[in-house]
């Protein structure tokens, strides 16, 4: 069965236009801008690693341009001064006891949470495409349900109306079956609308246009084993990526500390540059010529005092830490709680499918007796509608059931830090 709305229709869809949930996963993955903004969070988040790791490298300058100064006075008259010069300087950090690597640490540790959460966020947005496309799948059974049941409408009413023309039943079951039909017609015209509604959603998750037609493969329905609940928050604690993405943080919060506390010690580096000079430099009878010229030193500087700034930012590295912590804390918590509220759904809707599968053979059966006894002219019509009634709302509590199930699962999964592709 394929799923379809708008100009693209299910009896005439190729191949090639039917969408597998593991496609619209995909299309989501390289279309919605959730995933963007992530890849770009991450790729700041190198950037700013790269710029840690700076001092490391040595820093290369060259100038070059042209002066020119005249002073008036003296004992020689004026001097003047021409020369054009090009310097190359060269600046290199070669110990400052821990503050470049506490830097560096902290954003590679920063990097590392910002892995996390373009991988929470790729599990967002694999859970919304799954809930859309269930929910799709859904409205269209929904829709199939309707034009079955505005069919055995229309089959009603013939037979009412030849019962009437017979004699054999009153003019009440006409009208009472063309309510039926009116009825039927507009839970058809409802569920379309669902269907619709469905397909722009889908669309959505997918990071498409809105109006854009869909056409998606049905999915075979299969029950699912999960590990015990213990096993489950195990696997959360140990895979989910908000709590991968606080550990990171722990660790860039603890290596800011280290760098900060470094602000107390002092930095040895190592600097030199060359100039290339030409040009002449005259006062009164004298007359010489700008030559090169160089420079080399080895200089270390140590802080005095510093108005405090250093014991400050240390301070606020350590209470940034300190929050960094009871995050975690307060996360582990809210996972084992989603954990926990996860794995109750989905017992819940195993054992409401259950239910609903009985229920459904049960309304069926109900339906096929009340329409056997009313053909053979000795069951009451409205024995007919109330059979049927129940035969739909039977139907749709079943659907509704197979689509919680497997939302439910999906759920349980992202829970896990571990949800399926397909």
């Amino acid at each position: 069965m394929v799923a379809s709305l708008g100009i693209l229709d299910a009896a005439s869809a190729s191949e090639e236009q039917r969408l597998s949930l593991r496609t619209c996963i995909d299309t989501a993955l390289r279309s919605n801008p959730s995933i963007q903004i992530a890849d770009g969070t991450l790729g700041a988040s190198e950037g700013r690693r790269v710029q840690a790791m700076s001092p490391y490298y040595p820093h290369l300058q060259a100038s070059t341009g042209y002066a020119e100064s005249h002073a008036a006075g003296g004992a020689f008259g004026e001097s003047v001064t021409k020369n054009t010069a090009t310097t190359l300087s060269l600046n290199q950090l070669i110990y400052d006891f821990g503050r470049t690597g506490g830097s560096s640490a902290a954003a590679m540790a920063g990097v590392r949470a910002a892995e996390q959460e373009q991988s929470r966020t790729r599990l967002e947005v694999i859970l919304g495409v799954k809930q859309a496309y269930y929910a799709f799948l859904q409205a269209e059974r929904l829709v199939t349900v309707a034009e079955k049941t505005i069919e055995q409408s229309e089959s009603h009413l013939k037979q009412a109306e030849a019962f009437f023309r017979t004699g054999s039943k009153p003019r009440f079951d006409v009208t009472r079956a063309e309510v039926e039909l009116n009825n039927s017609r507009l839970g058809g015209i409802t569920a379309r609308s669902s269907l619709r509604l469905s397909a722009i959603a889908l669309n959505k998750a997918m990071g498409l246009d809105p109006g854009r037609p869909v056409a998606i493969e049905d999915l075979r329905f299969t029950l699912v084993t999960m590990p015990s609940l213990s096993s489950v928050e195990a696997e959360a604690l140990r895979s989910r990526p908000e709590m991968l993405k606080a550990l990171a943080e722990i660790d860039a919060a603890r290596d800011r500390v280290g760098a900060e506390r470094s602000g107390y010690l002092p930095t040895v580096s190592a600097s030199g540059y060359y100039t290339w000079g030409q040009g002449t430099a005259e006062s009164g009878m004298f007359r010489g010529d700008v030559g090169n010229s160089w420079n080399a030193a080895v200089t270390l500087t140590l802080p005095l005092f510093e108005g405090n700034v250093t014991a400050g930012r240390v301070g606020e590295a350590r209470a940034n830490l300190l929050v960094a912590e009871a995050q975690r804390d307060a996360l582990r918590l809210a996972i084992l709680l989603e954990v926990n509220r996860a794995y109750a759904d989905f017992e819940s809707s195993a054992a409401r499918l259950d239910v609903m599968e009985s229920s459904l053979k049960k309304a069926r059966e109900n339906l096929d007796i009340a329409q056997g006894r009313y053909k053979s002219g000795v069951g009451p019509y409205l024995e007919v509608t109330d059979a049927q009634v129940a035969g739909i709302k039977a139907d749709t509590d079943y659907y509704q059931a197979q689509y919680d199930y497997q939302l439910a699962v999906a759920k349980l999964e992202m829970a896990m830090g571990v949800i399926r592709m397909e």
